[in-house]
């Protein structure tokens, strides 16, 4: 069930300067690791300095708000740190709803804006590239799959080319002499999530933006018509008043009390293995089995592994085969690259695997979690639309579908 809209702004004021700040330095910096002086008031706080949490806070510094992001690991710590950065919603339609489709054909147009931004305010550079992804068919049975998916781009009005053997090498003549056909999704992008997490931290914090690392959050509950953040900063407890709090704890977010209680959402480990190569592939590379990039440094990254083992982060032996043995198939070349990494991520995912993001029953309290595979993806859109609804009030059809009201207390979408 849904509830009304109810079309206004959250945050009718902005909050006082607090004159006292929580101070969790009583003790010897021997025996506590330094937690910067946190405030005791503010306008908004966001729980969580991943990938989405920082690209909400910088869309509301754009649009000159200054708030406050509490994060329990330090910077990039959760899910995207490990990611590969395909920004792909054409290459990925088949296996996703259309409102998820949607959703990401939306925040793809957003990116390069997005990126110039972040760039523009931080200085530094996020790996942003514009090739493609050139899905590749090794056989009669991958090339089934590259027709279904080929129907499911037409159905929803994407592009994408179908090409023979030849002009597949033509683009990537390092490939396997398995290849048989492909599909080039031109307009998909990629990029690179740690430079992208290093520049969104760099360009908040010029922007004003007070992101401190070592802090858990532990609660949001209602507090005379606002909202209060109740945290552990290095065994202190620590408490915060604002207008609004957006939980964007990923994976980690059901062991937070809030209003709404639990969302279902578990982790999903997913392991990376990243190599060490000379130049070798322009374009993303798929099959079926693997994906394959290479990063402008010579950073090739192999992925992804799907995992249901709770937060069990130990690389293991037994998916890097799997990887390097599909790899191999498709790029014989990665057999004597160097092996630089076995990374390792807990993908935040929902029940029915879409976002939940939006406004949830009690007022002032907003979520973006749930995003599965797609945090990168999804980062532009999430931002702009959450920071829409949190400071004018304005609802999008886009997230009608992944609004948080569909998620009962025990986590089950209606």
């Amino acid at each position: 069930m849904g509830r009304a809209a109810r079309p206004r702004p959250v945050l009718g004021r902005v909050a006082k300067e607090a004159s006292t700040l929580n101070s969790p330095h009583s003790a010897s910096p021997r025996t506590r690791e330094y937690i910067p002086p946190i405030p005791r008031s503010a306008e908004i706080v966001i729980i969580g300095a991943g990938v989405i949490g920082l690209s909400v806070a910088f869309e509301l510094a754009r649009r000159g708000r200054a708030p406050v992001v509490l994060e329990r690991d330090r910077v990039g710590a959760g899910a995207a740190s490990a990611a590969a950065g395909m920004l792909a919603p054409v290459s990925e339609a088949e296996a996703e709803e259309p409102a998820l489709v949607d959703l990401a054909v939306d925040s793809h147009r957003r990116y390069p804006e997005f990126v110039a931004a972040v760039e523009e305010a931080s200085g530094i550079s996020c790996g942003f590239r514009r090739e493609g992804t050139l899905t590749v068919a090794l056989g009669r049975d991958h090339e089934a799959d590259l027709h279904h998916l080929r129907e499911a781009q037409q159905s929803r009005g994407l592009k994408a080319v179908s090409l023979t053997t030849d002009e597949v090498f033509a683009l990537e003549p390092h490939l396997s002499g398995w290849a048989t056909a492909g599909l080039l999704a031109a307009e998909d992008y990629q990029v690179d999530p740690r430079l992208l997490l290093a520049a969104l931290n760099a360009a908040v914090g010029a922007m004003g933006v007070r992101v401190i690392e070592g802090v858990r959050a532990t609660a949001v509950e209602p507090s005379s018509g606002r909202t209060r953040v109740l945290a552990d900063a290095g065994g202190v407890d620590v408490e915060i008043e604002c207008d609004a709090t957006v939980v964007a704890a990923g994976a980690w977010i059901d062991g937070l009390r809030t209003p709404a209680g639990a969302f279902g959402v578990r982790p999903v480990k997913g392991q990376v293995v990243r190599l060490r190569a000379p130049h070798l592939i322009d374009h993303v590379l798929r099959t079926p089995d693997v994906y394959v990039l290479q990063r402008e440094s010579g950073e090739l990254l192999i992925g992804a592994t799907v995992e249901e083992q709770g937060f069990d982060a130990a690389p293991t032996a037994g998916a890097v085969m799997d990887l390097l043995r599909s790899a191999w198939h498709l790029l014989p070349a990665v057999y004597d690259c160097e092996l630089e990494e076995v990374s390792v991520s807990f993908r935040p995912t929902s029940r029915d695997h879409v976002p939940i993001i939006g406004e949830t029953e009690s007022e002032g309290v907003f979520v973006a979690t749930g995003h599965y595979r797609h945090g990168v993806l999804l980062a532009p859109s999430t931002a702009h639309l959450l920071s829409d609804m949190i400071t004018a009030g304005v609802r999008s059809d886009l997230l009608a579908r992944f609004d948080p009201s569909l998620t009962p207390s025990d986590g089950t979408r209606a």
